[in-house]
């Protein structure tokens, strides 16, 4: 089906998303992390100048800071900004050995972590979710395979409303089965199904399920839905 292809393949776009975040970080933190060229020194606030940039009125600012490299008083543009300071402030910064131009400040350096932060929760989510994809695969086949096959009544069908992909939420089919060996009933939900099953099931009178049932634990089951979708080919 068409939304179980985009569901795959938003988990790898997250991926893919976190890892370019992630490199880039890297590579900032690598250009702008390494001290080993860089001086500590001390600066003073000269200017500070804000402008709004772009239709959504955000605001900008440029921090102009005044420092002396031997005997030598220089102005540069610090790369960053924090509403603390103020104009005449004494600030702790650094500057390149053979460019003293280039300034910037180590505590607000740190903010730059933020990029490869956000880089590897979009890189962790998407891995987790292609990792559960692929996981749910395996124990499917493994239960079919394995499991013992044991046939549950149809209930209904239930909008999964928790869930949506590309704007449309799946469908669960809901089965019970009485197990005589424990005198107990169980409830069984089906993976999500991108199509309303309630017209096939009516159509091949579908009284019941094949259900492939761990007997080592029960939570672990499968229902066979493969004769709802069958002769279903999606051209979408």
């Amino acid at each position: 089906m068409k939304e179980n292809k985009i569901e795959n393949l938003v988990w790898i776009i997250f991926s893919s998303i976190g890892a370019i975040f992630v490199i880039i970080g890297l590579v900032v933190f690598g250009s702008i992390f390494n001290y080993d060229n860089k001086v500590d020194t001390v600066g003073t606030i000269k200017e500070i100048s804000s402008y709004y940039s772009n239709a959504k009125h955000n605001r900008n600012h440029e921090v102009y800071v005044s420092y002396i490299v031997d005997g030598k008083e220089y102005e540069s543009r610090l790369n960053s900004y924090s509403s603390s300071f103020y104009e005449g402030k004494e600030i702790d910064i650094y500057y390149d050995k053979d460019n003293p131009s280039k300034i910037g400040m180590k505590s607000l350096d740190l903010l730059f972590l933020i990029f490869p932060g956000i880089g590897l929760i979009f890189l962790i989510i998407g891995g987790i979710g292609i990792l559960v994809r692929i996981n749910k695969r395996k124990t499917e086949k493994n239960l079919k395979e394995n499991g013992e096959l044991i046939y549950a009544n149809y209930v209904e069908t239930v909008l999964n409303t928790s869930y949506r992909v590309n704007g449309k939420c799946p469908y669960n089919i809901i089965c019970e089965w009485n197990n005589t060996l424990d005198n107990k009933k169980y409830i069984f939900k089906s993976k999500n199904i991108w199509i309303n099953p309630e017209n096939i099931i009516k159509e091949k009178d579908i009284k019941q399920f094949p259900v492939y049932i761990d007997n080592n634990n029960k939570k672990k089951y499968t229902i066979d839905i493969d004769i709802l979708t069958e002769n279903i080919v999606d051209l979408r």
